[in-house]
């Protein structure tokens, strides 16, 4: 077949319901180009990635596909196997370049995997035209991806590539393919996926005026000077600070937090400096915050990170470097963008090492420029990112007295358990802030104080979906009352209390819940930190950790503002560190999933990135019938009632350890295929959250 002919094919088939195959793919090669704008690109990738983005679809000329698009047809063999040998005569470009552009075609709609189109292979499926076999692509498929199972997965060098060079170059053409095609297909201009440093501070800018500020003067020094880290109080405008530093030249701004609620809470306010039409955002959750607001029409564009400024949780994209669903879209959202990594003092060992890896990773293949912030980043991590190539681009010195000024806690430490002190809680007024280390601490602190006065709330990360949104919503609209909660209140809730009662923690830990007190340093703020109980009183923290912070405590009752609290932490990581760096050499990021494109089995929420230990969505048994029958049922319902359905799920969901989910697992096929959830034979109650399954056990 010659270009001729091909083209004209193209152009008498249907690639969409209403527009023929070449419309389709000429449009979807306009897309792609804009899309490269600002990347510096050799001019032969860039010809190769284009001309693989025309012919991506060529699939699409079968017969039973095109039965398919007029309802004559329920299904047909995948365009993508089918097209694949077509397309390979056609692409022009050195073997290398070819190969991988060959591949992003075949895994276009398919994560890559070693079985990766095994029954198309064994039927030997042929691409028909108008009746007439014109490629069986079967044992093309099969060498191809014999060729990407043997370069990817080793640290080795083929020619002038490196493996991580190789992946570099499939996830920008593969993530270019995915964005250029969901484009076309829902009449998306490309524009919507930029932005850049004059439209960030213009806005940010006119939101300070706005609200009866001007830039301090670190602010006014930063601007433009982004890659790089800087230290900042808590209140004193880090996230403005962060914006104020994107670099000339970025094209995107990928902004990532800890937690959901932390995103939620900052992409409204991102909305409110940029636009809607600016912001997209980004969690394991984003189904259900789309659903609420009638909006799941824009699922993809915010999933995928298709707006120029980008909030999200971090997890996100470590997941895109595990490989995890459609990754390389993920990759190319930080090609040339100023990525800002909020709160990464509240990351474990084990993430804190992904994040450093990834880091390096978007810098020195993404081109991606890195902002680092936090109240409290002590200096074996500082010395880390300056291992990066990422500087400090506010001076200490021009901070140094905003420390210095602030002390919006008293420290007091007991040597007890907090229940001994059950009556004093109960005889404060205003609002009073309980923190305790383990939900079920949690409960039995609720219980006792709930028999001396009814304004007593219980807050943790146990509670449903739904429970937990609505608890959010009821804690941060508190003018008086007793919360107890757990680490949950740390990063992830707008709330200004009046007295603090907590147990010993990691010392950067402890620092974040005196945060929570006071926080604009206008009432004489306390904190009454207590010793956690019984045989593994660590728990959920390492033991070390915890040991190490209850011989620093002491120390914080002569504190005369928040730069001793610095002083102290740093102290704490010097002694902790060896954890942290145990992991950071391991290296298993790119010891083992950037020099590889195979799919990675791993879920968004099975890796946690505020907890050491991994947690399993799973559905408690008081709505596991009901989720059983949804499930059954499942064909029967409408496209509205499986909305819901999916609803009912989410909403329904508690995040529990793995370990208490091995003790008390249920598994049906039928709901975890429909829903990837299993069950839990623990009870639920609204107030109390998750509870225990038998005496003893220690719910985190």
């Amino acid at each position: 077949m010659e270009w001729g002919e091909l083209v004209s094919l193209m152009k008498s088939k249907l690639g969409k319901p209403d527009k023929s195959l070449y419309e389709h793919s000429k449009n979807a090669e306009i897309i792609a180009e804009k899309l490269l704008d600002g990347l510096e690109i050799r001019d032969e990738v860039r010809s190769c990635l284009l001309k693989h983005v025309f012919l991506h679809d060529v699939g699409k000329l079968d017969d039973r596909f095109q039965e398919k698009l007029v309802g004559k047809r329920k299904s047909s063999p995948s365009h993508a196997f089918l097209g694949v040998e077509l397309a390979s005569r056609f692409l022009e470009c050195e073997e290398l370049l070819k190969k991988i552009a060959l591949l992003s075609i075949l895994t276009h709609h398919s994560d890559f995997h070693e079985g990766l189109f095994q029954n198309e292979i064994d039927e030997e499926e042929v691409l028909i035209v108008d009746g007439k076999v014109i490629s069986e692509p079967a044992n093309f498929v099969m060498e191809l991806r014999e060729w990407a199972g043997e370069i990817f997965g080793w640290n080795d060098r083929i020619g002038n590539y490196s493996t991580l060079d190789l992946r570099n170059l499939y996830t920008l053409f593969n993530g270019v393919l995915r964005l250029s095609d969901w484009m076309e297909s829902s009449s998306l201009s490309p524009s919507i996926y930029f932005t850049d440093e004059g439209f960030v501070r213009g806005r940010v800018e006119d939101y300070l005026i706005g609200r009866g500020f001007r830039l301090r003067e670190y602010q006014e020094f930063v601007i433009g000077k982004g890659h790089g880290y800087f230290l900042l109080p808590t209140g004193d405008g880090k996230t403005e600070t962060s914006l104020l530093a994107t670099p000339p030249g970025v094209r995107k701004i990928i902004y990532t937090l800890p937690t959901i609620t932390t995103v939620e809470a900052m992409r409204k306010r991102f909305e409110a400096i940029f636009g809607r039409d600016n912001v997209s955002f980004g969690h394991s959750l984003i189904f259900y915050s789309l659903y609420k607001e009638g909006r799941l029409e824009e699922k993809i564009v915010n999933k995928y990170a298709m707006k120029g400024i980008h909030v999200s949780t971090i997890d996100q994209f470590l997941l895109a470097f595990l490989n995890h669903h459609k990754f390389s879209v993920k990759e190319f959202a930080l090609r040339n963008s100023h990525w800002i990594i909020d709160e990464i003092h509240s990351y474990p060992p084990f993430t804190l090492a992904l994040i450093l890896s990834g880091i390096r990773y978007a810098v020195e293949y993404l081109g991606a420029k890195v902002t680092v912030m936090s109240a409290t980043l002590p200096s074996p991590l500082r010395e880390k990112l300056k291992d990066l190539g990422l500087r400090e681009i506010i001076p200490f010195e021009k901070v140094r007295e905003r420390y210095e000024r602030k002390r919006r806690v008293r420290v007091k430490v007991f040597d007890c358990p907090v229940l001994d002190y059950i009556e004093e809680i109960a005889d404060e007024r205003g609002l009073v802030l309980v923190v305790v280390n383990t939900v079920s601490r949690a409960r039995e602190v609720f219980r006792e104080l709930k028999e001396k006065r009814d304004d007593v709330y219980l807050f943790h990360s146990r509670f449903t979906t739904s429970d937990r949104e609505k608890k959010t919503k009821l804690v941060e609209s508190l003018d008086s009352g007793i919360l107890v909660a757990t680490q949950v209140v740390e990063v992830s809730l707008d709330i200004d209390y009046d007295v603090l009662y907590t147990e010993v923690s990691p010392l950067d830990s402890l620092i974040q819940r005196f945060g929570r007190v006071n926080r604009r340093g206008r009432k004489d703020g306390r904190a009454y930190i207590f010793i956690p109980e019984g045989k593994r009183f660590y728990l959920p923290y390492d033991k070390k950790s915890v040991e190490v912070s209850m011989g620093l405590v002491k120390e914080l009752e002569s504190a005369e503002s928040e730069l001793e609290y610095l002083r102290l932490n740093d102290r704490f990581y010097e002694e902790i560190w060896d954890r942290y760096e145990g992991e950071i050499k391991r290296n298993i990021l790119e010891r083992e999933y950037l020099i590889t494109i195979h799919r990675f089995g791993i879920s968004d929420r099975l890796l946690s990135s505020r907890d050491t230990f991994i947690t399993v969505p799973a559905i408690p048994k008081n709505f596991w019938e009901s989720v059983v029958e949804l499930a059954e049922n499942w064909g029967k319902l409408s496209e509205e009632e499986r909305v819901r359905g999916m609803v009912y799920v989410i909403e329904n969901t508690v995040n529990v350890p793995i370990w208490v989910f091995n003790e008390h697992k249920i598994y049906d096929e039928n709901v975890y295929s429909r829903f990837g959830v299993f069950g839990v034979d623990l009870d639920y109650n609204s107030e109390e959250g998750l509870l225990e399954g038998k005496e003893k056990e220690i719910i985190f």
